[in-house]
């Protein structure tokens, strides 16, 4: 059945996401409203899903219509969905997203209800590619304070449904942004109708994170556009989206996409920033390029799990990507520094599961070498570094809060090349 005019459409950006894309389809199509429509807007997708969504549309006719062509990212996809889309109301959502059942109604209903409010949101709930609940998303209402933003996007996008005339009437997206389009939106129609917005109290939407994301695999494009964004509309950006950015970075580093020198990649960030940040914030993650023993450690080969001052707790990880000349062994410097001094114990377990054990007699300077087993060149590596004891500075130095159980500081990490 063709209908002349649907209630609402949702609109659905894809791109080669064929393994998610029928879950998605299926999720906005099976919520029991005859009158809506679903818009896909693929952007050329070579992995199946052109040939599962004439499937589609064969099985939901009437409801779903789909176009495919090359287009300049998901931000342009969405503005075109919506030009598309027949109805007054617009529901977003990306195809690898799932709408719960009964999200659709709650939205129409809460803004037929509200007839003032441009826009509505609900709860979300991150799940992983299995669909496995991982957390919820951060939502807050629709009158916690403008600023509140600075501290991170509290509006979920697949929970999302807005009135086409007011999106037109705001300029529609901005498609010179790659990753913070929606986030950028929503500033402006809170700014534009204080008010105008409302909330939905149930969970509207689950938004997956996995390998191919945009906020997994764009980490640092998302960092940035964030701030951009905020200095755009709240005159600054804080600095913790950098330092968030850089926590992220030292967690999987250096098993990034490519080897990088992270201190230099860090200052290159900060000088991106520049522009968006106070004064102070500037100055503050310039020293933190100086000062945080976790860049100064990390190699575009090396990294390890240390305390940003150099201690390491109870489990150290030390990380090898193998450069194209393979390096036969990881040298640690350390310090044994432990306020009461004693013995130091060390477990030290190698990636082919070898372990050995080291015991550091009083304070004073060790060196490690930890021989690699694997030395292919682009091999990957973890070592593990197990430490019995430790100490907790609040309980050795007067006035510390310090609640930390250390071990021994990490003062140097270098590699020792295979004899010639």
């Amino acid at each position: 059945m063709q209908f002349s005019r649907p209630a609402v459409s949702v609109v659905m950006p894809s791109l080669n996401q064929c393994v998610f894309l029928e879950a998605a389809v299926r999720s906005v199509l099976s919520q029991g409203i005859e009158s809506l429509e679903l818009v896909v807007m693929d952007g050329g997708s070579s992995d199946g899903s052109l040939e599962l969504l004439a499937e589609l549309t064969a099985q939901f006719a009437g409801h779903l219509r789909w176009f495919s062509a090359p287009d300049d990212g998901p931000a342009q996809a969405i503005h075109s969905a919506i030009l598309e889309a027949r109805a007054p109301l617009i529901g977003w959502l990306n195809s690898d997203d799932l709408y719960t059942a009964g999200a659709v109604q709650r939205a129409v209903e809460h803004l037929a209800r509200h007839p003032h409010h441009v826009m509505v949101y609900g709860h979300g709930e991150h799940v992983d590619a299995a669909g496995t609940r991982l957390a919820p998303y951060p939502t807050r209402p629709p009158d916690t304070p403008l600023a509140a933003f600075a501290d991170g996007c509290f509006v979920c996008q697949p929970t999302v449904f807005f009135r086409r005339d007011a999106y037109l009437a705001a300029g529609g997206l901005d498609s010179t942004l790659r990753t913070a389009f929606d986030f950028e939106l929503w500033l402006r129609l809170f700014k534009a109708h204080p008010g105008g917005i409302g909330l939905v109290d149930a969970v509207q939407a689950q938004t997956r994170l996995h390998a191919g994301a945009i906020t997994l695999r764009l980490r640092e494009k998302v960092a940035l556009e964030g701030m951009e964004v905020l200095h755009r509309h709240l005159g600054s950006a804080p600095p913790h989206w950098l330092l968030t950015h850089l926590d992220q970075l030292l967690a999987q580093h250096p098993f990034h996409t490519q080897p990088k020198a992270l201190g230099q990649a860090w200052s290159a960030l900060v000088q991106q920033a520049r522009g968006w940040l106070p004064p102070d914030a500037r100055a503050m993650l310039e020293r933190r390029a100086q000062d945080d023993c976790r860049l100064a450690l990390a190699s575009a080969a090396l990294g390890a799990t240390v305390y940003a001052d150099g201690w390491a707790g109870p489990t150290l990880d030390v990380r090898l990507w193998q450069p194209a000349a393979p390096a036969r062994a990881v040298v640690l410097e350390c310090e044994h520094a432990a306020p009461d001094g004693g013995r130091l114990a060390l477990n030290i377990v190698a990636p082919d599961g070898r372990v050995e054990t080291v015991r550091v007699e009083g304070n004073g300077r060790f060196e490690l070498v930890l021989d690699v087993p694997d030395r292919r060149p682009l091999s990957r590596s973890i070592f593990r570094v197990a430490s019995a004891g430790g100490f907790v500075p609040a309980e050795h130095e007067p006035g510390s809060t310090d609640q930390r159980r250390l071990a021994f500081r990490l003062l140097g990490l270098r590699l020792l090349p295979q004899a010639c």
